[in-house]
């Protein structure tokens, strides 16, 4: 398999990861108040979920062939069209 091929693989595994991270700190504000550091720890965290999203969202649709995504508007343009991700 093509490095290429299996990158998109690997940014999924990462997000899921991610993913899990955010949903927990997600869950502690529900919990008690953040302190301010904490606070900035979630904002991060969003961050790099969103970067991992649709940067996996973008290796993927370029695995299956799709050119010319640029950023994020155009990853979840494109995932919304074929169905990937719903409103």
């Amino acid at each position: 398999m093509n490095p290429l091929d299996s990158r998109w693989i690997q940014r999924l595994q990462n997000f899921k990861k991610a993913f899990a991270n955010l949903k927990s700190a997600v869950a502690l504000t529900e919990q008690r108040a953040l302190s301010d550091l904490e606070k900035q720890g979630l904002i991060h965290a969003f961050k790099f979920t969103y970067e991992l999203a649709w940067n996996t969202v973008k290796d993927f649709y370029q695995f299956q062939g799709e050119e010319g995504l640029q950023g994020s508007r155009d990853a979840f343009r494109t995932a919304f069209q074929l169905g990937l991700v719903q409103d």
